[in-house]
């Protein structure tokens, strides 16, 4: 008879920790279910897979040395020994030529969980200043440089408190298909539940299309135009908190002059939202205290994205909406004031002098400047690169450059789960585990709680942190990763056996409650030093950034149009519609997603999303086969209409390996993207703000090849 065991615990599926009960038959992983006991109890279609991925028979399980040319997917099965020996002689070779920062290493958002991305260190541990991440790509724009500038705070540290509000604002956000355990999607129909309305500010019309009051349709990148907007009527009509604005704000004065060289004309022509509109939306905004706003990456993205988001966060603090009930809150008290880094450190990671403040802030270079690196030496030559559940060739723009930089390279090695169109090009597999696979511990909102294997690693793979503890003992630093699951524990806490032991007693984890007294900027509860005010380098609410400043940008929002960017529009007209990009879905994390056949089955192509109203304009018909050209290149993909604002298409992102089936191999909406234009703050990528035209007809993939 088989042996069935139910396992509570964490989903393993992506590092965003949804609580489960797991049903283990024989040592195999076969179902997975929402903890119903856990707030944070959820199960995503994706997550529901679990069971067909964590046993795949597509998994990599041994380690694997390259036996063909590079990009020819030909390797050989090896021991652990020999791969590891292999890297450590690769990776030696390179530092004894061109010293430690020639070695770079790159995690990506699959890799994002706790202890895999303690092993950032790993670089630094070398000697090396070429350690990079996702938050050259992601989060980090929208979740620590814009409210770090404002507030002196991180998102995390925020409580959007949509429980208590009478408004909801849901901007550039779908928490509906969100990864981890969709916390506000829950909060959003409580608060629709108990008479709060909703506002949805978006190009799409399916964000919570059944539970919206008013969706407001933006044009692709332009939230920060209509933020100004709201700004300018708010300060002109004397709408603001003028105490809050006088004792608790640095910057106003700049901010009301820039604005009045905006008119709500202009402001109008570059959202795409009628100065009615915009006035009856600012109306409303200003009917109450008790807004949250509900905001993510989607503004990102954009030629202005952290001070669009700054615009948008300045709304909410002059307006009397900060650290109130219903409002934007701070989760906590007493924070500290963070120090940019050394305005000139002796040796720079690449990207350092382009975005001063993004590396000033996080430490390490913006790895959008990586290529250069590479293909050009520039600022200096980097000859080896360790990628950690991570696919760039797939999330960065023009893939036949990353299959160069590859060729380039004395050595590439790639911790995987499954074959990727890097691992491809790589000199070394070397098989990782999934999450379902690992012990460990793991950071939970406001405290922490264990992560505890539900199945044994398949077949020879190892947790992440173990592969480069090995790696790291063929070059002389192997005591500074731990080796094995107690090592690892205990690693995790800083050595804490008694809060470990207390940690494994409780099965949701140790959690501090937060202090969640209001106001607490007018207290002194809000600084470390107990003085009032915010933890920022000027003690204000900085409308204008003294990071910024000290950086040499502007320090107030401003906002600038893609449409105004040379070399992104062609003649006038050339190019009417906006395309945005990489929506959330709940069947991809990132680039995990159609390489795996059980999720292609569901998930079977790419589309390109437009209203019926264009759909109607230009003669395309559900399914049929349209294209949508950029300056960069174009792609063809079936039409899908739906709720999309007039002028804007949208398609998903993750396409471009090897390893998917045509649809999504052939249509990666990255190769129409470009490398070029960003965010002149953050260095991040237009990946949701490009002029582009669209038409009826071309080539879809042939789904037989």
């Amino acid at each position: 008879m088989a042996e069935v065991k139910k396992i509570r615990g964490v989903c393993g599926m992506c590092p965003d920790k949804c609580d489960i009960i797991a049903t283990v038959e024989d040592g195999r992983l076969v179902k997975v279910e929402p903890d119903p006991d856990s707030p944070r109890g959820h199960v995503c279609p994706r997550g529901a897979l679990s069971p067909k991925i964590v046993h795949s028979d597509k998994r990599v399980l041994h380690p694997l040395i390259r036996d063909g040319e590079k990009g020819s997917g030909k390797f050989r099965q090896a021991t652990w020994e020999e791969a590891f020996d292999y890297v450590g002689e690769r990776l030696r070779a390179v530092m004894d030529q061109y010293g430690p920062d020639a070695v770079a290493s790159y995690f990506g958002g699959s890799a994002r969980e706790d202890c895999n991305m303690r092993c950032l260190s790993f670089t630094r541990e070398l000697g090396s200043v070429s350690g990079f991440s996702c938050s050259s790509t992601c989060n980090f724009s929208s979740n620590v440089l814009t409210p770090l500038s404002t507030m002196g705070v991180r998102t995390p540290d925020l409580l959007h408190d949509v429980d208590r509000c009478d408004i909801v604002f849901l901007w550039g956000k779908n928490p509906a298909t969100d990864s981890g355990p969709l916390v506000y999607d829950r909060a959003i129909r409580r608060a629709k539940e108990r008479g709060a309305k909703l506002i949805v500010i978006d190009p799409r019309g399916e964000v919570y299309q059944d539970l919206a009051d008013w969706w407001v349709p933006v044009l692709p990148g332009s939230d920060g135009a209509l933020a100004m907007a709201m700004l300018k009527i708010i300060i002109e009509e004397d709408r603001y908190d003028h105490h809050f604005v006088e004792q608790f704000t640095r910057g106003f004065e700049e901010l009301r002059a820039y604005l009045a060289t905006l008119t709500l004309e202009q402001c109008s022509s570059w959202c795409g939202v009628p100065v009615a509109d915009i006035r009856a939306l600012t109306d409303l905004f200003c009917s109450t205290e008790k807004i949250a706003l509900v905001s993510y990456t989607g503004l990102e993205y954009q030629c202005s994205g952290v001070q669009n988001n700054r615009a948008m966060q300045t709304l909410w603090a002059i307006t009397g909406k900060l650290d109130v009930e219903g409002g934007m809150r701070f989760a906590g008290d007493h924070f500290p004031t963070v120090p940019l880094g050394p305005k000139d450190p002796e040796r720079k990671p690449a990207g350092y002098d382009r975005y001063p403040l993004f590396s000033r802030i996080l430490g390490q270079g913006q790895f959008a400047e990586f290529p250069k690196a590479v293909l050009e030496g520039d600022p200096y030559p980097i000859r080896a690169l360790i990628l950690c559940a991570c696919s760039p060739a797939v999330t960065y723009p023009n893939q036949a450059m990353w299959h160069e930089i590859y060729k380039k390279l004395d050595c590439l090695v790639v911790l995987e789960r499954f074959m990727t169109e890097d691992a491809k090009y790589a000199d070394v597999v070397l098989p990782a585990t999934t999450l379902f696979e690992n012990q460990s511990v793991i950071a939970i909102p406001g405290g922490k709680k264990m992560r505890n294997r539900i199945v044994e690693p398949q077949g020879e793979t190892k947790c992440d942190v173990f592969i480069f503890q090995g790696i790291a003992q063929r070059l002389g630093i192997g005591d500074r990763f731990p080796k094995n699951d107690e090592e690892l524990e205990l690693w995790m806490v800083n050595g804490d056996r008694d809060y470990l032991a207390a940690l494994k007693a409780s099965p949701y984890g140790i959690v501090k409650k937060p202090c969640l007294d209001l106001r607490k900027y007018e207290t002194g509860q809000l600084r470390a030093d107990g003085v009032p005010g915010f933890p920022t380098p000027s003690g204000k609410f900085e409308i204008s950034s003294v990071y910024l400043e000290e950086c040499g940008y502007t320090g107030y929002p401003q906002y600038h149009d893609v449409r105004d960017v040379p070399g992104m529009d062609g003649a006038p007209g050339e190019y009417p519609f906006l395309l945005t990009t990489a929506a959330r879905n709940n069947f991809r994390f990132s680039s995990f997603g159609a390489n795996l056949p059980e999720i292609a089955k569901v998930y079977p192509t790419p589309t390109l999303d437009l209203s019926p109203e264009d759909a109607e304009k230009l003669g395309i018909r559900e399914g049929d086969a349209v294209t949508v050209e950029t300056r960069f290149g174009k792609k063809t993909y079936p039409a899908r209409l739906c709720p999309m604002k007039s002028g804007a298409v949208h398609v998903p992102y993750g396409g471009g390996s090897s390893y998917m089936p045509p649809a999504w191999r052939d249509g990666n909406v990255n190769d129409i993207c470009s490398f070029d234009y960003r965010d002149p703050l953050s260095g991040f990528l237009l990946f949701k703000s490009l002029p582009c035209k669209v038409y009826p007809g071309g080539t879809l993939p042939d789904e037989n090849k």
